[in-house]
């Protein structure tokens, strides 16, 4: 076979995809590291160490695991972490809402993967992170509202028909109101899916919108007269107020975005990037206001950055002018 016409897998120079969702993810941890730790150049060292070698070990010993571990007896596995979680959860060690957001990712994970090599890779990457354990014991929320969303859109990309107007329709863009009602944030995901899945159907784009936009507004008014308790909506994930002017500009670029995305994992490494771009913001604005300091780091959101990225690590095939084979 030609070298030109040769299609890579996973993990090579041109799967950009992989490699920024991985390098913003050893990011994060990187970052926990160095604000939590003294001296942290050696501990950071060691971490990425063990973070690119667990990622070559699993993408490499394919062969001498494939044949025994399949996705049921991962799935059994993770099954067992979970029992044990809840012993933790009982000890008042872990958070409800943290120990329900790793749950749902990793059943993800499990429900949408092509192998059992790419759930290890999606797994260990997420598990090699120090934010996930800050999380845990942070009680936040965060993470289990983030997971919500990706929740409602993989129930989207199971039963939604953008060319029906069927109970199904009115359902899932109900349920996504409800998601969009614990917290605004949430817009910029649904934005960038929304286009995507509506963007030659641009008519029942507008209805399903509209729905979700009502069911928001009911849920919040019900929220306002104290009949309903929306837990999340309490979340506060910016350290700062970001300038209006910068959200309009992001609203651009998400718009953009949804509209070239061509399938889900783009969606979800879009959707993760633009969060990235969140964290980053809400930072500079924090230190320009209250000084340059570790101490002005929130991991808050930064959680809620790394399910989209993990979940959007995935074998895919680039042909010879690189672009991405759909």
């Amino acid at each position: 076979m030609d070298n030109n016409n040769k299609v890579q897998t996973i993990f090579t120079k041109n799967h950009y995809i992989d490699l920024i969702s991985c390098v913003i993810i050893w990011f994060g941890g990187s970052l926990f590291i160095y604000k939590h730790f003294n001296e942290p150049g050696l501990k950071i060292l060691f971490y990425t160490a063990a973070f690119c070698l667990i990622i070559v070990l699993i993408n490499r010993t394919e062969k001498y695991y494939k044949n025994y571990l399949t996705k049921n007896s991962l799935f059994l596995a993770m099954l067992i972490i979970t029992a044990a979680a809840i012993l933790l959860y009982r000890l008042g060690y872990i958070g409800y809402p943290s120990f329900a957001g790793f749950t749902i990712l990793w059943l993800a994970i499990i429900y949408q993967s092509q192998d059992v090599k790419v759930s290890l890779i999606q797994l260990a990457v997420f598990l090699f992170s120090p934010v996930l354990y800050a999380e845990m014991i942070s009680f936040s929320g965060s993470f289990s509202l983030i997971m919500l969303a990706i929740v409602s859109i993989f129930i989207s990309e199971r039963f939604l028909d953008n060319n029906k107007l069927d109970w199904k329709f009115f359902l899932i863009a109900f349920l996504f109101g409800l998601t969009l009602s614990a917290h605004l944030l949430v817009t910029f995901i649904y934005i960038i899916y929304l286009l995507y899945v509506f963007r030659n159907n641009i008519a029942k784009g507008v209805i399903f919108v509209l729905v979700m936009l009502a069911a928001y507004a009911v849920l919040s008014f019900l929220a306002d007269k104290g009949y309903v308790t929306i837990v999340a909506s309490h979340v506060n994930v910016f350290s700062t107020k970001i300038p209006v002017w910068v959200l309009v500009l992001l609203a651009v670029i998400t718009l953009y975005v949804g509209w070239i995305v061509a399938d889900l994992q783009e969606v979800l490494f879009a959707s993760g990037l633009i969060l990235f771009f969140f964290f980053v913001l809400s930072y500079l604005f924090r230190a320009a206001d209250f000084g340059w300091s570790t101490n002005e780091i929130d991991f808050s959101l930064l959680i809620m950055i790394m399910p989209f990225l993990v979940l959007s690590i995935k074998e895919y095939r680039v042909d010879r002018f690189l672009g991405k084979v759909l």
